[in-house]
């Protein structure tokens, strides 16, 4: 019977050896999950006295993975300093975005001394400038301690792997950790900063949504990697802070999918351009719903992979449409989809990428911002490609306006010297009138080369300088003429308008007045979207009914508004003549 109760006991010393880790001097780092027991209490509702009841199973692996979960993952282990001099070891929890981590200590009157830290529970870390959760613990020459090792975190995923390191291999392995964080915030902060300038410089709006699509992402990963404590020391911020995550990426998937309606021109493609807008009223929905209703954030983290899935789609068309900007694009956000989804199979304990190489995500993540910067930087080349070609075209169309001018002018002189032995009253004064309307078209060709702006021109000193020169012909001293503009016009209406003027001034002031005695007003005003261009007298008037098809000026005039202008003619012959043209 002694003799069964010894082999119990030596298997019962077996079995506590082969799941103590031991450690020594030489022992800067050790997982210790290989050789821990653990249990998972699903609804987390437990206390720690209810645990210490509970069965454990021993684990086989060195990480802990459960994903999106509200349950709370217990670790029971114990350390045994076999060395001899008493030594200080650091427990390290490699997730810096538990909600809440409680160690118990077993203290020697058999109580358990209690420890939390946490993004929850910032306020009680040791002031050491760590990120990780860590506990530190003092070992004398050959003790042994028991722990219980208590993860819980609803805004994270529960994953992480146990560590035990000395001091100095724990501030090599933070150093890292953070050298690399700051390496990367830095950059994405200079991409943000070369994209500012830029979008100051060229206003153009592509630059500012992803300005703020870059902004928000750098935020968003700011509090995933707990960078966020070293700005925010405010643990009611932090503890909003830690549930925000569905925001940011809510928020940069609208700028992202306003970024690339933008920079891909998909207003051009009319239903696409309806499903951007859609999605984005969509992401908002999501956000403010999911305020209310904590159920649906797996469903909006779905919508969210399935909007970036897409805009992957999306690009890939504009693409196969050949839009300059897409082979870069594309390349950019297949990256960033690779970055995205490796983090969200972690978050659900799928594998990735991301177990074998830790900072898989920020690699992802600044490659994606660096191509899109230089589809931007491309862009600008382009733009200011454009606008050099812009330059040399308005130089070379304000030349060819300068010697239309001079060519008019050279007609008028030409008929000038070749009639100018004819002595015939009514020839000399059709040839007035036609040169009238060959300096009419002149004038414009002439604002035109002195205008900075080819297309739309100052209708009021067109009208002005055409006044000026129709009156040089006439004896006018005597005739006011007022003139009211409030509209601008094209190029090419201000052409047909001016001829327009041209012939009802030329007849106004060889027929309208006794004596060159009388009042003119002409006004160009814009009534409910559209020119109304009245030109009215208090001369004597005329019989309209009678002249129209005897009169080249009129019937001239009306083809004009009608074919040319698409408007109506109106004439009113009461006290006085009123012309009134109505077009778009």
């Amino acid at each position: 019977m002694s003799l069964k109760i010894i082999t119990i006991y030596l298997l019962f010393l077996s079995s506590l050896h082969s799941t103590m880790i031991e450690f020594n001097e030489n022992d800067v780092k050790k997982s210790i999950l290989e050789k821990s027991f653990f249990y998972i209490d699903t609804n987390s509702t437990l206390s720690f006295g209810q645990i210490q009841t509970k069965k454990f199973q021993k684990s086989d692996k060195n990480y802990v993975h459960l994903g999106m979960t509200n349950a709370t993952i217990w670790i029971k282990f114990s350390l045994k300093n076999s060395s001899q001099k008493p030594l200080q070891r650091y427990i390290t929890v490699t997730n810096p975005l538990h909600d809440t981590i409680e160690l118990y200590t077993k203290q020697q009157d058999g109580g358990y001394y209690k420890q939390t830290q946490g993004m929850c529970h910032i306020e009680e870390y040791e002031k050491n400038n760590l990120l990780y959760p860590s506990f530190k613990i003092d070992f004398n020459v050959g003790e042994i301690k028991e722990f219980y090792l208590k993860a819980h975190s609803l805004s994270s995923a529960n994953y992480f792997k146990l560590l035990l390191k000395d001091q100095i291999q724990l501030y090599k392995d933070e150093f890292s950790y953070q050298l690399i964080e700051a390496l990367f915030f830095g950059a994405m902060i200079a991409l943000i900063l070369y994209n500012i300038f830029i979008f100051i410089f060229t206003r153009e709006v592509a630059y500012l949504y992803y300005i703020l699509l870059i902004t928000v992402a750098t935020i968003n990963y700011c509090s995933y990697s707990a960078m966020i404590s070293y700005f925010i020391q405010n643990q009611m911020l932090l503890d909003i802070d830690a549930y925000l995550g569905l925001y940011y990426l809510s928020i940069a998937n609208v700028f992202a999918l306003l970024f690339i309606d933008k920079i891909l021109n998909i207003d051009r493609f009319k239903y696409l351009h309806k499903i951007n807008f859609t999605l984005i009223i969509g992401s908002v929905l999501l956000m403010i719903i999911s305020i209310k209703i904590d159920s649906l954030f797996e469903f909006s983290m779905f919508y969210l992979l399935l909007c970036m899935l897409y805009i992957l789609c999306l690009i890939v068309f504009t693409l196969y449409k050949k839009t300059a900007l897409a082979k870069y694009i594309l390349t950019g956000w297949t990256i960033s989809i690779i970055g995205i989804f490796s983090l969200a199979l972690n978050q659900y304990a799928i594998p990735n990428p991301i177990e074998y190489f830790p900072y898989f995500y920020e690699l992802t993540s600044f490659l994606e911002a660096v191509l899109f910067s230089i589809a931007l930087s491309a862009k600008l080349n382009k733009a200011k490609e454009v606008e050099n070609s812009l330059k040399t075209n308005q130089l070379i169309t304000k030349e060819l306006h300068h010697r239309v001018k001079n060519n008019m002018q050279f007609i008028i002189l030409l008929y000038r010297l070749k009639l100018s032995n004819i002595k015939n009253e009514e020839l000399d004064k059709k040839l007035q009138e036609i040169e009238c309307s060959i300096q009419a078209i002149s004038k414009t060709h002439e604002i035109l080369y002195q205008h900075n702006e080819l297309n739309i021109l100052d209708t009021q000193v067109y009208f002005e300088n055409l006044l000026e020169e129709i009156k040089n012909s006439y004896d006018t001293s005597k005739i006011k003429i007022s003139l009211v503009v409030n509209t601008t016009l094209s190029s090419n209406q201000l052409i047909f308008c001016g001829i327009i003027l041209n012939e009802l001034l030329t007849n106004i002031f060889k027929y309208a007045f006794i004596d060159n005695i009388g009042t003119i007003k002409i006004s160009l005003t814009k009534q409910e979207n559209k020119n109304e261009f009245i030109i009215e007298d208090d001369g004597r008037g005329f019989d309209y009914e009678k002249i129209p098809n005897e009169s080249f000026g009129l019937s001239f005039i009306e083809n004009i508004v009608k074919d040319e202008l698409q408007g109506s003619f109106n004439i009113d012959v009461n006290n006085g003549t009123k012309v009134k043209i109505i077009f778009n």
